[in-house]
């Protein structure tokens, strides 16, 4: 069976590769970075000294050709200074006046001014650049100039010039500053004044043309007045709604009126009467006890046809309705409700009468309240503009007056103003520079470090070949690894397995590649030929065959081991068996491939090598020999293991591998080129290849992800007697 294709590769392909799909994968993925750059780094460490070092050379080379300075030193301190704030009062400087000094001291026309006076004061002496540096003592206000130049005395001339025109410039700029300010408070005192003046003939005028104590006490008199006409027009307007309610149920307005006499209460006319004691009499036959004479007539007829009903229940008890003393009853009723009507309509007429003069007498005190408020409203007016241009009169008297001290401070300040900013050393004499080490070779170390690194993760970039487990799988997710042979630590060709190997942790690595063959789930028959190839040559593919064919034997299976590269196949120098005769002569039809199998010190291992080489080896392996030999060795083997040659080296394997039950596909670590073995892959996949596995070959053990590799001791058991392990063969990560 063919397993699926693997992902294309992309030819731009950097490690560590393909996207994950998975959490594992995203694991996988940022160990196989970490592996890669730690190898990386055991491997080009030297380089990264190279650089180091280049950029430590440069340097000082840099330092040892810079031509001889010579440097001055003088000292500034900044101080305090005297400000105007209602007082004259010293005031520290902040911290952004000092980098105005420092700037100012750094600048390119102070420099421009100083050379200028240089060249007056010294036209002897030949220009030279000059370098100034400025630095602020930490925790305090005292300012180190640094003059760096190539000529002694001139350099120390430079710097005290450089002084002297510094003082000259802080006092021009000091001396505009304060000019500019006394000329504004001047200009802000004259504007004072002249609003002082508007204010004070403003408040004069209307002093004159009103008089403040008559509008005072009017205003008051207006206000008492107000006040009482809106109470007497609340008394009216409520004995107004009084005597409309009275209009709408007059036998309950009387019925009221007679408890409230009783009770000895006011009516609201009343209260209005006492109120008002210039008002006219509402109705002049109010007798003592306040109710008109109709008022009266009708309280009594009502009581009388009370007393009347009453009788009349009383008769009922004793007489018929028809009785004549009960019929007399209540015509006697009926005459007197006759005339309680009467009186109700003339209570109704002086009940309007009183609601017309009412409403009268309101809409009168309305027009004096109206005219009242405006009266008052014009005297509060002229009372609040009398305060407002009082208030704005001592307003501006006060601003006025606070400008005039000011000026006058302000020239007091500047009486007895200095600069806060003075020498407080000289230019030193200029003194031999001793060139600055340390930093620049510390600059050019890391300068180095980074350049190199950087160049060799460039390279790295390019570099696409798979160092760990990790950056395979990331690469080729669908490829099955049957197993990983550890790397040997050891000079030369590595010596194949032996029935008692003490490279214990070698040997247990084949004997997993053994499991996995034998127990993978292959979907159908168990592979019987076996062909073990890899993409280009140098990955150990001759090795790890013959080693497999061998833990093969170990494991008690007939196995036939033969060369099937037939070209440059080295099968039998490794077991130190003549190359000829062999698999190219039983191709050409020479020799039966029985008569060229040959004997191994191993166990149920025989060998077939390449045999002598021939031209046209694809067509060989084409050929109908080929498959009636490779059916009759499968007849007669467990396992025929063939060693071929690289897939993209000879079209060799891809014209022989179809023939074969499975292929094994091998890498070596640190060496195989992803793209290489990717488009081996593809090729053997195109070609219907049943691809098995792959075997990582050389695995690095320092890699973490080895760390199993540290339990080598479990896989040794000492015999009684028998000397311990080497050390070689217990390999720690």
């Amino acid at each position: 069976m063919n397993n699926p294709p693997n992902l294309p590769l992309d030819p731009n392909l950097t490690l560590p590769g393909a996207i994950p799909s998975s959490n594992l994968n995203r694991i996988h993925e940022t160990s196989a970075k970490f592996q890669r750059y730690k190898l990386l780094l055991a491997r080009r460490w030297w380089f990264l000294l190279l650089t180091a070092s280049i950029g430590v050379c440069v340097q000082a080379l840099l330092i040892m050709n810079e031509p001889v300075t010579y440097t001055s030193l003088a000292k500034l301190v900044a101080g305090g200074r005297m400000v105007a704030q209602g007082d004259l009062n010293w005031q520290e400087t902040m911290q952004d006046f000092y980098g105005t000094i420092i700037e100012t001291l750094e600048s390119a026309d102070l420099k421009k001014r100083t050379l200028t006076r240089v060249q007056a004061l010294h036209p002897d002496l030949k220009d030279s650049e000059v370098e100034i540096k400025v630095t602020q003592t930490r925790g305090s206000a005292i300012f180190n100039v640094f003059a760096i130049g190539a000529e002694q005395k001139y350099t120390q001339i430079f710097l005290e010039a450089l002084l002297d025109e510094f003082v000259s410039f802080r006092q021009q700029i000091r001396e505009q500053g304060l000019e500019r300010a006394l000329n504004t408070f001047t200009e802000t005192v004259v504007k004072k004044s002249k609003e002082l003046q508007d204010r004070a003939a403003a408040l004069e005028a209307f002093r004159k043309a009103n008089n403040i104590v008559t509008l005072n006490n009017g205003n008051n008199e207006a206000a008492a007045l107000l006040s009482n006409l809106t109470v007497k027009k609340k008394f009216l307007e409520m004995e107004l709604n009084d005597i409309t309610l009275a209009l709408q149920d007059v036998d309950n307005a009387m019925s009221n009126r007679e408890r409230g006499l009783a009770a000895g209460t006011m009516t609201p006319a009343q209260a209005a009467t006492a109120a008002d004691a210039a008002a006219p009499k509402v109705e002049s036959a109010q007798g003592s006890m306040g109710l008109t004479s109709v008022e009266r007539d009708y309280l009594e007829t009502r009581k009388k046809i009370l007393r009347l009903e009453s009788e009349r229940v009383k008769l009922l008890k004793s007489f018929k309705a028809q009785h004549p003393m009960i019929v007399d009853i209540d015509e006697e009723i009926e005459a007197e409700k006759s005339l309680l009507t009467n009186f109700q309509q003339e209570i109704v007429k002086e009940l309007r009468g009183q609601q017309a003069d009412l409403e009268r007498r309101v809409r009168g005190l309305e027009q004096q309240i109206a005219a009242q408020a405006k009266e008052a409203v014009e005297l509060g007016g002229k009372l609040a503009q009398h305060e407002r241009l009082e208030k704005e009169f001592e307003a501006t008297k006060l601003a006025h007056d606070r400008m005039f001290e000011r000026v006058q401070e302000f020239q007091q300040l500047q009486n007895v103003q200095t600069d806060y900013v003075a020498i407080q050393e000289h230019a030193s004499l200029a003194l031999k520079s001793d060139p600055e080490w340390v930093q620049p070779l510390v600059i050019g170390l890391v300068v180095g470090l980074v350049a190199g690194g950087l160049i060799l993760l460039v390279f790295d970039r390019l570099d696409d070949r798979m160092n760990s487990f990790a950056e395979f799988q990331s690469l080729f997710p669908n490829e099955a690894v049957l197993g990983q042979v550890p790397e040997q630590r050891q000079r030369g060709d590595v010596k194949l397995l032996q029935p008692n190997d003490d490279r214990h942790l070698y040997a247990e690595a084949f004997r997993n590649i053994r499991s996995s063959i034998l127990f993978k789930n292959w979907q159908g028959q168990p592979p019987k030929t076996i062909l073990v190839t890899s993409a280009v040559p140098n990955e150990g593919k001759t090795t790890v065959t013959s080693n497999l064919a061998i833990t093969l034997a170990l494991g008690g299976a007939r196995v036939l081991l033969a060369d099937c590269d037939l070209r440059r196949g080295g099968v039998n120098e490794l077991f130190k068996q003549p190359v000829s005769p062999g698999l190219s002569e039983v191709l050409r039809g020479g020799l039966h491939w029985r008569d060229a199998v040959q004997e191994t010190p191993i166990r149920n291992l025989h060998l077939l090598p390449r045999g002598a080489v021939y031209d046209q080896t694809s067509e060989m392996l084409l050929s109908k020999t080929a498959e009636d030999v490779l059916h009759e060795m499968g007849a007669e083997y467990d396992y025929v293991v063939f060693d071929s040659a690289p897939v993209l080296v000879a079209d060799d394997t891809g014209s022989f591998a179809p023939k074969i039950d499975t292929v094994l596909f091998v890498v070596r670590m640190s060496s195989t080129m992803a793209r290489l073995s990717g488009k081996a892959l593809d090729l053997l996949y195109e070609r219907q290849v049943n691809v098995g596995g792959v075997i990582l070959n050389r695995a690095s053990t320092s890699l973490k992800e080895y760390t199993y590799y540290n339990y080598a001791s479990y896989y040794y058991t000492p015999q009684p007697g028998a000397k311990k392990a080497p050390l070689d063969a217990q390999i720690v990560s």
